[in-house]
């Protein structure tokens, strides 16, 4: 689905490409670039109005109408105005996502992590992820509006409710399938796509900050203030906004280290020692395989737990694990396909 916002994006995009040509004319620009630009000044306007307020679908449609000659004959990249479509406000359990935009980064490490190695670049295509963990009271819509099983009692839930003093701590106890269950019941529910993220897409929110990768999500050198690990002492987690912004990743992703191990839909293979899909990461290869044909499984989690010391505390490390574990320091984060 394309939005205003993306067209919005574009629009900018392309005026900075007309721009840069007006430059290499020395102040001679044709009049055909310079109508160009201002109709890129008048579409930028009118999409900057129209996104300030809460747009009807005629409103939608009369807005398109007024950009179509402003744009459709200037586009350098193309816009298409037929696709677009109104954004659906967020509902209120909906976790809130952040914007990864599209292009390569530098993934794995090559310092002493030989899981993580060697270090390479991956290009992905844009993408949201969630801001924080899912926490004990967004998988409790999940719950109460599902005939879901019942997280186990050791988790502190009761009954099919979560416990009143952590609903904002990430929810815990939680299998691989009860986080792709979760996001499939959120992506019918609101009718985005929802799902849980890949590996590469979970390193690149933590570690890239658009130059280089950072070892930790707010830079070179691991603070103990910044994440819950063993150095915090807590022995259990904490509130999923305990520690942003100041543990926040480039990009605005918080808790990506410590606190709870996150699922990711990636593969590591069927042995313990092994991984049958080493890196260069490639998604391509089978390791995003939601039903692989393995005789056991399994799957990538990332970011550590309030139960790990700063040695395994980087956005590079990785972990797997049974996808049927359930265990009180492992929990997830959604992705949301744009």
């Amino acid at each position: 689905m394309t939005t205003l916002r993306e067209v919005l994006r574009i629009t900018y995009s392309n005026l900075q490409i007309l721009q840069e040509r007006e430059a290499g004319y020395g102040g001679n620009a044709p009049l055909e670039l310079l109508n160009q630009i201002e109709h890129h000044r008048q579409a930028i306007d009118l999409l900057e109005q129209a996104l300030a307020g809460q747009l009807t679908e005629p409103q939608l449609e009369s807005l398109k109408a007024e950009l179509r000659p402003l744009l459709i004959a200037s586009n350098v990249e193309e816009i298409q105005l037929n696709a677009v479509r109104l954004e659906k406000p967020p509902l209120p359990f909906e976790p809130e996502t952040v914007p990864i935009p599209a292009g390569p980064f530098l993934m794995g490490c090559d310092d002493g992590q030989p899981e993580a190695a060697p270090c390479h670049t991956v290009d992905l295509p844009e993408y949201r992820l969630g801001r924080f963990p899912v926490t004990n009271s967004q998988y409790a819509e999940f719950i109460a509006r599902t005939s879901y099983p019942a997280l186990p009692r050791k988790t502190g839930w009761q009954t099919r409710m979560p416990p009143p003093d952590r609903l904002d701590h990430p929810v815990t106890g939680i299998s691989w399938h009860d986080a792709v269950a979760y996001c499939a019941w959120l992506a019918t529910s609101t009718g985005r796509a929802y799902r849980l993220p890949t590996e590469a897409e979970w390193e690149k929110a933590a570690a890239w900050d658009g130059q280089q990768a950072r070892p930790f999500p707010w830079g070179a050198a691991f603070d103990a203030e910044r994440c819950n690990s063993v150095a915090a002492g807590l022995e259990d987690t904490s509130p999923v906004t305990r520690y942003s912004p100041g543990g926040d990743s480039f990009y605005g992703c918080a808790d990506m280290l410590g606190n709870v191990q996150e699922w990711s839909s990636t593969l590591w293979g069927a042995e313990v020692d092994a991984s049958a899909y080493p890196y260069p990461y490639r998604p391509t290869d089978g390791r995003e395989a939601a039903n692989p044909n393995l005789y056991r499984i399994f799957r990538i989690h990332r970011g550590g737990s309030y139960r790990d010391a700063a040695d395994r505390l980087r956005c590079s490390a990785r972990g797997w694990s049974d996808p049927d574990s359930k265990i009180r320091w492992r929990g997830f984060r959604v992705a949301l396909t744009p």
